[in-house]
């Protein structure tokens, strides 16, 4: 038996031994797990703002893990090491809001780039001052009064029916509020204001009338069978205050003097219905105009008180009407002037009235008149001799 050396033993142990770590380092039974070094992605990507990259945006990730990055001058971001796995991507930056507000991105095997987002500058925010102006009379806001805005900016506007104004649009700094109004004085003369970041409301004054003021309701009556105006129709005004008028030959009427307050106008006038029946109308702080109505004649002709002037003349003399036929203007009035013995003139065809216009007996020396509201032919004759007859031709 062949014996061997100690130092041939040793080199026989060291050569096996450098075989074993040989086979452990190329994997052996671990199946090439040990010694392998991880493999991470990344995702990155660039914030806008008009065009441009925006420095300064925070940029957190969510999901398989969490970091914060900022972004840079050009805006670029990146989160690096990322391992496989599911993440949201959601900027900020104080003022800005973003879109989208944040983006899920799964990492598969790659790096993910190009995740942008853009971001919408804040807009500018501005503020209003507002408040009332009131009577210290009637505790009632006052309308029409001119409110002066001066300092950071300066406006106008006009307080409404109710005595309120605003100024709206405010950037944020010092300003000035002054009323006027003719016939006014107001306390405080002016109210300086301070805005900062807030609307201000309730800035108020309070106006003092230095002289009376009132108002006037006025408008038209007018005939829906010529359309012109109605004169003699007597105008009722009720409410706050009372009085009548007459319409004048245009068909116009006018209340004056009236204080802020309720009032109903009501026409009137034998032989013709109105459209509205009445009108109510409130007087607040301005004159109130064109409180309009029309006439509906329930008759053709009245009788009326002769008038001084403006008539159209007939005489009666020896058994006729002269002039036979006269031509006149809606609402006109023809007057008859009897010379002889009684007579009447009666609307119709003779012998027969037609229940138009009648002005009784006209006895020697005396005058009748008739005002004719519509257009047209009217037909007239003497009830007493019925063989004088004559016409009215209304245009």
């Amino acid at each position: 038996m062949k014996r061997y050396s100690r130092t041939n033993v040793l080199a026989i142990f060291c050569a096996l031994a450098s075989v074993i770590l040989i086979l452990y380092g190329c994997g052996g039974d671990d199946n090439g797990v040990r010694g392998t070094v991880a493999v991470t992605h990344s995702i990155s990507g660039q914030v806008t703002s008009t065009g441009s990259g925006l420095s300064g945006v925070t940029m957190a990730l969510s999901g398989a893990s969490s970091a914060t990055t900022i972004t840079d001058a050009s805006g670029n971001y990146t989160f690096t090491g990322l391992a496989n796995g599911s993440y949201t991507i959601t900027p900020s930056k104080t003022g800005f809001t973003f879109s989208p507000t944040s983006s899920p991105r799964t990492v598969s095997g790659a790096d993910i780039t190009a995740v942008n987002f853009t971001a919408h500058p804040p807009q500018a925010v501005t503020h209003s001052i507002s408040g009332l102006v009131v009577s210290v009379a009637t505790f009632t806001g006052v309308p029409g009064v001119t409110m002066a805005l001066s300092g950071a900016s300066s406006a106008t506007a006009i307080t409404d029916a109710s005595g309120n104004y605003i100024f709206t649009g405010l950037d944020n700094g010092s300003y000035t509020i002054t009323p006027s109004r003719t016939g006014f004085t107001f306390s405080p003369t002016s109210s300086p204001q301070t805005v900062s970041g807030a609307d201000i409301t309730a800035v108020n004054f309070t106006a003092t009338a230095t002289q009376p003021v009132t108002y006037s309701i006025s408008g038209q009556v007018v005939s829906v069978a010529t359309f012109s105006g109605v004169p003699g129709v007597t105008m009722a005004l009720s409410g706050a205050s009372s009085a009548t008028a007459i319409t004048d030959a245009s068909g116009n009427y006018n209340f004056t003097g009236l204080d802020n307050g309720s009032y109903t106008i009501t026409p009137s006038r034998t032989g013709i219905t109105f459209s509205p029946t009445s009108s109510p109308q409130t007087v607040s702080g301005a004159d109130i105009t064109d409180v309009n109505f029309t006439a509906i004649p329930t008759q053709r002709a009245l009788n009326v008180l002769c008038p001084l002037s403006g008539t159209t003349n007939v005489t009666i003399q020896d058994f006729s009407f002269t002039p036979l036929t006269v031509t006149i203007s809606a609402n006109g009035i023809v007057k008859w002037t009897n010379n002889g013995i009684t007579h009447t003139v009666t609307g119709g065809t003779s012998p027969i009235p037609n229940g138009w216009f009648n002005t009784g007996n006209i006895g020697t020396g005396a005058t009748a008149c008739i005002q004719f509201l519509d257009t047209g032919i009217y037909n007239y004759f003497c009830t007493i001799h019925p063989s004088m007859v004559g016409s009215v031709v209304v245009q």
